[in-house]
């Protein structure tokens, strides 16, 4: 069985305040798993009885509807975990896929929760890490609730746009961005069909020039 390197878990978070002595003794509680780009690490539903703390790569989190329509929250990667969907026991409420390579440091929840006995650092860092990811988790929600579809995928777009020769550009597909924002990629195009009629943007396949300023509402 493999194990985490010191190095490995010296980079995550949670265990920055851990002697280098108390890295070693932890890593043997650990195994590491590998998974290849756009394997389904989790199924929403199901009862994760481990605790797994991402090395390398990185994973998104999904929701898909009985229609297969799909809803995504950032990605994760390195030192992310899936401590606030497993600690307490409870079912999984999002899937998890590979983005890339992955490779995963796991651990029974029985022996994490005794980790965060033996070191109350880590049990403390993990309480907090829990508390900022359900403040973006309610942050996305409430943005999904309260913004219209014009409002999110605009705010999508200028997230995720960087400059180039000047102009803001984003990668994103209308699948993409509908899977971000909870609309259909119908619905997407539609709207940026709209603005590239009133000059606002310019599309190509995967791609979205902003050339002025977009409008607030639409």
């Amino acid at each position: 069985m493999q194990i985490p390197s010191v190095a490995d878990l010296a980079a995550v978070p949670l265990f920055s305040s851990l002697t280098p002595d108390d890295l070693r003794e932890v890593a043997r509680r650990f195994a590491v798993r590998s998974y290849p780009r756009g394997a389904v690490v989790a199924t929403a539903g199901e009862r994760l009885d481990e605790f797994n703390l991402i090395l390398s790569g990185s994973i998104q989190w999904f929701w898909r509807d009985e229609e297969g329509r799909q809803l995504k929250l950032n990605p994760e990667g390195p030192g992310g975990h899936f401590a606030d969907v497993t600690l307490g026991g409870e079912p999984i409420l999002m899937s998890v896929v590979a983005l890339e390579d992955l490779r995963l440091a796991s651990i029974s929840m029985a022996e994490f929760r005794e980790l965060m006995l033996r070191y109350p650092a880590v049990a403390v860092a993990t309480l907090m890490d829990v508390v900022a990811r359900l403040r973006r988790t309610l942050q996305a929600t409430r943005t999904l609730g309260m913004e219209d579809v014009y409002a999110r995928v605009v705010k999508l777009v200028l997230a995720r746009a960087v400059e180039r020769d000047g102009r803001l550009v984003a990668d994103l597909t209308h699948e993409e961005i509908g899977q971000h924002v909870g609309a259909t990629r119908e619905m997407v195009g539609r709207l940026l069909r709209d603005l590239a009629r009133g000059g606002y943007v310019a599309t190509q396949r995967g791609r979205i020039t902003v050339l002025r300023k977009l409008p607030p509402r639409w």
